[in-house]
């Protein structure tokens, strides 16, 4: 098979899609779309997420497509024979000739039963795919979308030969990584943080003592409460003398908004929406029996010797500072990767081609999608629980892949600047990563992903993981005060304080996109 690969643009060239031409990416889309009848919406359709042109004064946002190039294949007579002798093979098996058993009719049997031509379409219609796959793979063309395919040779004079007009990704420059400043919030906790720490283990030992005052949050209220709908009781909503806690917002956020500053013996009557399903409405009568407030015990270093596993006051906040510093690093160094990433997004500059945001779309709704079957969940019934309105949701998911695609591209950008390739050493250590928790081995993994142009995506993800943690470790830290902070204080210490750290270093796949 011969293959010549011609630029139809300028490897950075994006332009707005042809108004006249349909939108390449909308079959990708396809799914957000249906995502929105699933929710049950019957008032939501494709005017109320500006594809209807009569909708109202506001334009649809204008598409952009990336850079293409075309492919023209040649593939000889020999290859495309054996092709079509698979083909009539297959249909050996569907159809009965008499005289032959299914599956054993010769193909000279089967050309005159009906026709040369039977087989040759099969066979390009099955082989034309897996020609256009391997000229891909074989010139390392990054495509972004479904190709055109234009036969030119149709196989019936011997070789077969199509032009596939296809959008790749396109190669974008950046500047101003070399200056990335990031804000990391202190890394030492308070006197607050510690003391609130450590009052969340006194108040396993507090006792509760009733209060002449209205309900303040965090007390006790022991009440009666009934809870109906359009006038029935509603199970698991009746109760007396029921120990509550105000704030808590153990029922619905509606009973912390009355109970506070309520007295023993008040008496409430209000309807709050229900938490699970729109558009009913709960009516409570609550009745306030007492109000009780927690007492916890006094710190001292009996307490502690008995209660903790520390000696002493002192011993008790220093463990429970060395505790709280850990979690504080471990914010920061989470905070500076997500910073660097949405910095190196933005240096991205202009439009990004649409069929890479389609993509990225249906790849975050996969991953969604397999969250929620293994919860027995659907997006409806989602979407219903986190109170979201399908149109908002489409949106956001929209922005966020935008935001991936951009990313994408800076990393892309940054590895090639800075020289970050992917070492024979680097696919083989990802492949025994992988190997330990697929149940196969490195190389049947290799194997497979050599077909499938697995092995194309894996080199890619490493060196973007490389190119982010260039980026992470050229990062200028700014504290709180506005000084710059020594990258040594990101360094994770050990939250036993036996004076170890722990390796910090990220998986260089672990790229958020």
């Amino acid at each position: 098979m011969k293959t010549t690969l011609t630029p139809l643009d300028p490897a950075d060239f994006i332009r707005p899609a042809p108004v006249s031409e349909p939108d390449p990416s909308l079959e990708d889309e396809a799914p957000v779309a249906a995502i929105i009848d699933e929710a049950g919406d019957d008032d939501v359709g494709a005017d109320e997420v500006g594809t209807d042109e009569g909708d109202s004064d506001e334009s649809p946002p204008e598409r952009f497509v990336g850079p293409r190039v075309k492919l023209t294949v040649e593939v000889d007579a020999e290859t495309f024979d054996a092709d079509v002798d698979a083909a009539f093979r297959k249909l050996a098996r569907e159809v009965r000739i008499p005289g032959f058993r299914p599956g054993r009719a010769p193909r000279r049997v089967l050309e005159s039963h009906f026709g040369v031509d039977i087989g040759r379409a099969q066979a390009l219609e099955e082989a034309l795919p897996r020609y256009y796959a391997e000229a891909v793979r074989d010139n390392q063309v990054d495509v972004v979308n479904q190709p055109e395919l234009q036969l030119t040779l149709d196989g019936s004079d011997g070789p077969v030969a199509f032009e596939a007009t296809v959008e790749i990704r396109p190669v974008v420059a950046i500047s101003g990584y070399h200056d990335m400043r990031v804000e990391i919030p202190s890394l030492e906790p308070s006197d607050e943080q510690v003391d609130a720490r450590i009052d969340e283990t006194r108040r396993q030992f507090a006792d509760i003592a009733e209060v002449d005052r209205p309900a303040a949050e965090g007390d006790r209220v022991t009440i009666d409460i009934e809870g109906s709908v359009e006038g029935g009781p509603l199970p698991g909503l009746s109760a007396q003398d029921y120990l509550y806690e105000v704030g808590s917002g153990g029922i619905v956020p509606e009973v912390d908004e009355q109970l506070l500053g309520c007295e023993a013996g008040t008496e409430l009557s209000f309807s709050a929406p229900h938490p699970a399903q729109t558009d009913v409405e709960i009516d409570f009568e609550i009745t306030v029996n007492a109000v009780s407030e927690l007492v916890l015990p006094e710190l001292t270093d009996d307490w502690v010797d008995e209660n903790t596993e520390h000696d002493d006051v002192a011993a008790l906040r220093e463990a429970t500072a060395r505790q709280l510093g850990f979690g504080l690093v471990m914010q920061a160094n989470m905070a500076l990767r997500e910073e660097v990433q949405s910095q190196l997004a933005g240096l991205v500059d202009g439009p990004v081609p649409d069929a890479m945001v389609s993509g990225a779309i249906a790849d975050r709704m996969n991953e969604l999608g397999s969250g929620l079957q293994q919860r027995n969940m659907t997006i409806e019934s989602w979407l219903e629980a986190t109170g979201q309105e399908p149109v908002s949701f489409i949106g956001e998911l929209r922005d966020d892949a935008e935001r991936g695609v951009r990313l994408d591209l800076a990393l892309r950008a940054l590895a090639a600047a800075e020289e970050l390739q992917a070492e024979d050493s680097d696919i083989d250590d990802e492949l025994e990563r992988l190997a330990s928790t697929d149940g196969r081995s490195a190389e049947q993994l290799r194997e497979v992903m050599s077909d499938n142009d697995g092995l194309a995506y894996l080199t890619a993800a490493i060196c973007k993981g490389k190119a982010l943690q260039w980026a992470v470790d050229a990062a200028t830290l700014i504290g709180p005060d506005g000084d710059e902070i020594d990258r040594a204080a990101l360094e994770l210490p050990s939250p036993d304080g036996d004076g170890s750290d722990d390796d910090t270093d990220s998986d260089e796949t672990g790229e958020a996109t």
